[in-house]
């Protein structure tokens, strides 16, 4: 998780206080961290565009609830998630409404040679609601619980979500596949 240095969070108390041009600073100074993990929830440039934009817009309305500001990244990090989730909802309800096939055929992982970016691949092909389930697990460092929660799913629905994912990312990479 990305950390705040001193000067971001005196940033961030100001935004919790009403200046917006605090919350533009901040969001812009971590505008790289964030389009990743908007990456990952979503997995493709535009919908990553369109929930930070979206969760930024929420941002605005929800910063003076923000209690600690040293959790700012992870707090709108939530919000983006959030976001993902209900874009991945009306994503599935347009596919059953246009009964188009529910899965694009994967990229090829041993196309690239970097770990990184053969992990980023496999884990972007999989189901959104598996990707993400690890991407909250993983990358947020969320348990069970908190995604359950997060997600208003339950949590042996998160359990499951976790171990077929893995599998998944198992089967994507290879079962001798070694990530550091």
């Amino acid at each position: 998780m990305g950390k705040l240095s001193y000067s971001e969070r005196l940033l961030v108390k100001k935004a919790i206080k009403g200046d917006t041009n605090a919350l533009e600073k901040i969001l812009q100074k971590n505008h790289e961290y964030i389009y990743k993990m908007a990456y990952i929830y979503i997995g493709n440039k535009e919908d990553a565009l369109d929930i930070m934009q979206e969760a930024t817009f929420q941002s605005l309305k929800s910063i003076h609830t923000l209690k600690e500001p040293s959790y700012f990244l992870t707090w709108f990090c939530t919000i983006m998630a959030r976001q993902a989730s209900k874009m991945i909802n009306q994503k599935v309800k347009i596919r059953e409404l246009q009964n188009i096939p529910e899965f694009e055929e994967l990229k090829d992982p041993s196309l690239d040679k970097n770990q990184v970016i053969d992990v980023l691949q496999a884990v972007t092909s999989l189901e959104d609601k598996y990707r993400l389930v690890l991407q909250l697990f993983y990358y947020q460092e969320l348990s069970v619980k908190e995604i359950s929660d997060l997600l208003v799913m339950p949590i042996g629905s998160v359990k499951t979500n976790l171990k077929r994912g893995r599998e998944a990312l198992r089967k994507a990479l290879g079962e001798d596949y070694y990530v550091r």
